[in-house]
């Protein structure tokens, strides 16, 4: 706008060499703008292309940068899988634009020789006064700037452009630093974050080759975490050891830590105190991009790509045999082609109820035991289907799992008393283990809980507070 009105005061100073040269100037330079119509308003160009590019685009970030996702984006090392996915999408959104910035070619050859004529018209007439007599050497070099300062009607706007380039560019600075210490888990070593004593102890340890193919055995010692920016601890002094190839339940009341077991396990985030050991190695110490092909888990908040059903099944791949075995073994065989995409705004996509994307969920963690995975997480794996529906596909997940070590996460006892042992948890710590025919002989608090139906125990929002439906 300061540009816009720059160029009328200047042709308004004009005004006083003759009145003609203001009014050619003013028009030629305005016509800029009508003439470049068409590569302004490229979005608009309602075309099946461009909305198919944008639709994509959308996608592609919401994936990216969407809290829902990550989990699962970074255990199954689809980080740099979904920011590439963006990147080609977001490209060929602007191809498109600069495919549409091309239409000024042919208007920018008459807006050139429009403003050319236009200007040479004026500055003859400036020239041929002064030459004359009839113009003074300093009126002649007002007039001679203010006859250029006219052009900047068509530039008026032109620092929102700059604006809006650089913001993003300020915004990802700001972002790196801030994204620091997040960061640091990708390093395979213990975060800064957790303290300058914790992270030194990091720095003296040596990065360990990832663990081997097969079960693996978990030993938590005296683990002490809490969320960032909470002041209350999820755990306290956990002790737990779970062996390799077995199968756990761990139950417990709402925030007894039950999800931020989980999560600890998958290493999205590292304890402040105390330590997990794998086949007797500290976690930390193991590279974390390792660590994860060896883990396969279901959220409850589980990842849906509106992506074929194969792409679903082994986002980084596998044989057909496996993806088809894995839908097998979750109870979801003969759901869809393998090259159905899962989703109706796609030409032969397909929609699937809530307990369908549930199976999908659970082949893909079984899928990726086939690939090598020795530790499975289930947090609330079924909790979009019925009671037999459950504890049928468990006892199915529990045979696909059996040489593998299995964790479940559950408020359904129908399906945790099939494991082969049952953790309580309260207020950070363990408070009963044991099998389920132990701990109802034991008559306490799982007893307590396994009379009641769990109906105390329905999550409606986990340790960091999200709310969602297990039910």
């Amino acid at each position: 706008m300061v540009e816009l009105v720059g160029g009328v005061a200047s042709a308004v100073v004009l005004f006083g060499f003759t009145w003609w040269a203001p009014l050619v100037l003013v028009a030629a330079w305005s016509a800029t703008h009508w003439l470049l119509r068409e590569s302004g308003v490229w979005r608009d160009r309602n075309t099946a292309e461009v909305r198919s590019a944008q639709r994509h685009a959308d996608y592609a970030y919401q994936l990216a940068v969407e809290p829902a996702a990550a989990k699962e984006l970074r255990l199954f090392g689809l980080a740099g899988w979904a920011v590439q996915r963006f990147t080609d999408r977001r490209r060929r959104l602007f191809e498109l634009q600069y495919k549409a910035t091309r239409l000024r070619e042919r208007p920018m050859i008459w807006c050139l020789l429009i403003v050319a004529a236009a200007n040479a018209l004026v500055f003859w007439a400036l020239g041929s006064a002064a030459a004359d007599g009839r113009l003074e050497l300093d009126r002649l070099v007002v007039f001679a700037q203010v006859a250029v300062g006219v052009s900047m009607i068509a530039f008026g706007g032109l620092n929102w452009v700059l604006d809006g380039a650089a913001a993003p560019v300020v915004a990802v600075q700001r972002l790196k630093p801030a994204m620091a210490p997040a960061g640091a888990l990708g390093t395979g070593r213990r975060a800064e974050s957790a303290g300058p004593t914790a992270g030194a102890a990091a720095t003296d340890r040596a990065v360990r080759d990832p663990v081997g193919r097969g079960a693996v055995g978990i030993r938590i010692r005296d683990l002490t975490f809490s969320y960032p920016r909470s002041g209350r601890p999820v755990f306290d002094g956990l002790e737990l050891t779970i062996p390799a190839g077995s199968s756990l339940a761990v139950v417990g009341q709402n925030g007894a830590g039950k999800t931020t077991l989980a999560k600890l396990l998958c290493r999205l985030y590292d304890p402040d105190a105390g330590s997990i050991e794998v086949d007797g190695a500290d976690l930390r110490d193991l590279p974390v991009d390792g660590w994860r092909t060896r883990v396969a888990a279901v959220f409850q908040d589980f990842l849906r790509l509106e992506l074929p059903l194969r792409d679903n099944v082994a986002p980084a791949g596998a044989p057909d045999a496996d993806i088809l075995a894995a839908l097998a073994d979750a109870g979801a065989g003969g759901l869809a082609e393998l090259d159905t995409r899962l989703a109706t705004g796609y030409e032969g996509g397909t929609e699937l109820s809530g307990g369908q994307w549930q199976r999908v969920a659970l082949a893909r963690a079984l899928c990726a035991v086939r690939q090598g995975a020795g530790l499975v997480l289930l947090d609330e794996p079924t909790a979009q289907l019925d009671v037999r529906g459950e504890a049928a596909i468990f006892d199915r997940i529990l045979a696909a799992t059996r040489d593998v070590t299995t964790i479940l996460i559950s408020h359904r006892f129908s399906t945790v008393r099939h494991a082969d042992q049952i953790c309580v948890l309260e207020r950070g710590r363990v408070v009963e283990l044991g099998s389920h025919d132990e701990l109802m002989a034991l008559g306490g608090r799982y007893h307590t809980m396994f009379g009641l139906q769990a109906q105390r125990f329905v999550a409606e929002v986990d340790e960091e507070g999200m709310s969602y439906d297990t039910l």
